[in-house]
């Protein structure tokens, strides 16, 4: 097992992306952060589309043209950590090459964290950690 030091020194995090109903594109995010010390358990995030004009159903296979994928596009997200209390607003920007989904989580035009996923049982499933 890595040593907390490590962890906290070369932080990285994981998160899932459902969707909260099948029409309004809304994503319910559960994340973890390896560098909350002390903190052991999945926080929870939710997801506003920049834009409205996404299909109604998620993906169930990896096979869906990039033009009718509902997890492409922009978002405004806000988390909320274990004690319930939400950060300030992220913008989300979530692209696709093939399989494979890129997510950049940044404020005023900062990228701060990157990361890379796939879909999986209609969740989108995603590493990340800060850019450096």
């Amino acid at each position: 097992m890595p040593l907390l030091s490590d962890m906290l020194n070369n932080p990285i995090g994981a998160v899932t992306y459902t969707f909260a109903d099948s029409s309004s594109g809304i994503l319910n995010a559960r994340w973890a952060f390896s560098a909350q010390e002390d903190v052991h358990i999945v926080c929870k995030g939710t997801a506003i589309p920049d834009n409205f004009e996404k299909p109604d159903t998620p993906p169930k296979v990896l096979t869906v043209p990039a033009d009718k994928d509902p997890f492409i596009g922009p978002y405004t997200i806000t988390y909320a950590g274990p004690d319930g209390q939400e950060s300030d607003p992220w913008d989300l920007l979530i692209t696709r090459k093939n399989e494979i989904y890129y997510a950049v989580w940044s404020k005023n035009d900062i990228a701060h964290y990157h990361g890379i996923g796939f879909v999986s049982q209609e969740s989108l499933i995603c590493g990340w950690r800060p850019v450096t």
